[in-house]
Parts: C-alpha cells; structure tokens; sequence
C-alpha cells in the first residue's frame, strides 16, 4: 500500500533560528551572543571585564530581538535588572514605542 500524501513540514517555532544549516534554540543564541562579545575583549581582560561583557552583550541581543518587549520580561530572561536594561535601551538608541 502506498500513500502518495505529502507531509506538511512543521514550522520552527518563533524562539529557534536557523544559522549556517544549524538550529539553535533562543537559550543558545543568548549564549552565543554573550561569547561573542566576550570574543572582542583583549586576551589579559580580567574575570570581572569577561563577565560584565558576556552579560552586556547578552542583554544587546535580547533588546535587539524583540525592542518592543517590556524591560521587566527582559530583565528576567536575562537575570539583570530592569535599570541595567533601561541604560542598555539609551547606550543603543532603542526605546520601546509607547
């Protein structure tokens, strides 16, 4: 028996993107957004400058994606304050149509 229907291919969901042929999920681009940006720095950058450049780079990223989300809703996906959001948004020129 032979079925000659064609399978509809499910669509990605909204959170996973498709880069160079390979999937990643939205907790894997913040990773790779904050890698990056920690790839910038100079070899001899202390712990502390690595860590605050991960952190900012992520926060970039997830102001980028989605510039109309709340500061809260992205404060907490990238466990930082609202504050460290809100000077992020000014840094970057991007504020949030009210």
């Amino acid at each position: 028996m032979s079925f000659s229907h064609e399978v509809e291919r499910p669509r990605l969901p909204s959170t996973w993107s498709r880069e160079n042929g390979e999937l990643y999920c939205l907790g894997c681009r913040r990773e790779m957004a904050g890698d990056a940006g920690v790839a910038l720095l100079d070899e001899g950058a202390s712990p502390d400058v690595r860590h605050r450049a991960h952190s900012q780079a992520r926060i970039d990223f997830e102001i980028r994606r989605d510039p109309e989300r709340p500061d809260n809703q992205i404060a907490k996906a990238c466990r930082t304050s609202t504050l460290a959001i809100r000077k992020a948004r000014v840094r970057l020129g991007i504020q949030p149509r009210n």
